[in-house]
């Protein structure tokens, strides 16, 4: 059984210049350079140029953002049981 509700998480992009991200948990890092989010699968990492976040809808869970993007990465959740001492335990 697991051990929460994931939230639904997508990312639309329109003419690059346009953004909406679902499934935001937390904004952990904001300026017009970088947005760092964080998801249910992960932090989600955009990078750009005058990039200016929105509301985030707290009852969706969506953040609007604008501004020139130019990349997005995603950063995989760290699995706990896959810790320094579970390898070295191996």
């Amino acid at each position: 059984m697991p051990d929460k509700f994931l939230l639904p998480h997508t990312v639309t992009i329109e003419n690059r210049n346009s953004m909406s991200v679902s499934g935001v948990v937390q904004v952990m890092v904001y300026d017009e350079f970088h947005i760092i989010l964080q998801t249910d699968y992960g932090q989600l990492i955009i990078q750009g140029r005058n990039l200016v976040a929105g509301e985030i809808s707290s009852s969706s869970n969506t953040l609007k953002l604008t501004g020139d993007i130019e990349s997005l990465q995603y950063k995989a959740k760290r699995d706990k049981s896959q810790g320094i001492f579970s390898k070295l335990l191996k």
